[in-house]
């Protein structure tokens, strides 16, 4: 198996877990395990999270801010436990349609 698979099929597994984890926190705030699904999985020393990728074209470091990925919800490693944490986008992507 190649270096860039098994680390791309590592990722695919990393976030399986991740929205395992995040599914009942989910369903108990009114947002969108199928929209979370869709977003961008990121994950580093002591937290994950899913971001929603930008629409803005870079133009350099003109814009740099407004083309970064905005956090959705993220997992954070502290005191030992796994924590879940909204951002201000939260709602406003993940929430469930009325």
């Amino acid at each position: 198996m190649a270096k860039i698979e098994k680390r791309s099929i590592e990722k695919e597994l990393q976030k399986a877990l991740a929205i395992e984890f995040v599914k009942e926190y989910c369903k108990m705030n009114n947002l969108s395990i199928d929209k979370l699904k869709e977003q961008r999985f990121e994950l580093n020393y002591n937290e994950c999270g899913f971001f929603q990728s930008s629409a803005v074209k870079p133009n350099g470091l003109l814009n740099d801010r407004e083309t970064m990925p905005k956090p959705m919800l993220l997992i954070k490693h502290e005191n030992g436990y796994l924590q879940i944490e909204e951002t201000e986008y939260t709602k406003e992507y993940l929430k469930l349609s009325e």
